[in-house]
């Protein structure tokens, strides 16, 4: 029986829903400054005026989202961009799951240490992946997350199925032990 933060032997496939549905009604993110009080308020899909997203080319990301380090099982990912999106998200999890099939791959270790903003449906799309690693008995930990996002996990109470590590190798230890 799993347990989620949606109840016991709920599955993380609820809050994937939960997360799409907030994106999907617009609803808004809070930012928060370095000293942890909220510093704005952003519709997470375009602004209140009904805007669309700004157009991201492909031109103006980064080659890659993260840096990638196999240690054993499993594989650290460095972000390498200051805001996480769905849709980077989206990019970057194809990319990692790319590499489990037949590698020996099972677990995965996200180091945050660039990320200042996340939104939820990157959240969405992590438990996702979560729920794909878990039916190969693989994990998913966060390391060096900011104040911010650290607070998203915690009150989203998902800070229970990722384990937020202070360090990588903790992390490591964390996704094997438990794996």
């Amino acid at each position: 029986m799993l347990l989620s933060p949606f109840g016991v032997g709920g599955d993380l496939w609820e809050a994937a829903v939960f997360f799409k549905r907030m994106n999907e009604r617009g609803l808004k993110a809070a930012r928060h400054g370095a000293d942890g009080r909220t510093t704005g308020v952003e519709p997470l899909l375009g602004s209140d005026s009904g805007d669309a997203l700004p157009d991201v080319s492909a031109s103006a990301r980064p080659a890659s989202l993260a840096s990638l380090d196999r240690l054993g099982q499993t594989v650290v990912a460095t972000i390498t961009v200051t805001e996480l999106t769905g849709r980077d998200t989206a990019e970057l999890v194809a990319e990692l799951l790319g590499h489990v099939e037949g590698s020996g791959v099972r677990h995965f270790v996200f180091d945050l240490q660039n990320v200042n903003y996340m939104d939820s449906s990157c959240i969405g799309v992590m438990v996702e992946m979560l729920t794909q690693l878990q039916k190969a008995g693989g994990r998913i930990a966060l390391v060096n997350a900011s104040q911010s996002v650290d607070c998203l996990f915690k009150l989203t109470k998902l800070d229970r199925i990722f384990p937020i590590c202070p360090d990588v190798m903790v992390a490591i230890e964390a996704v094997e032990r438990a794996g």
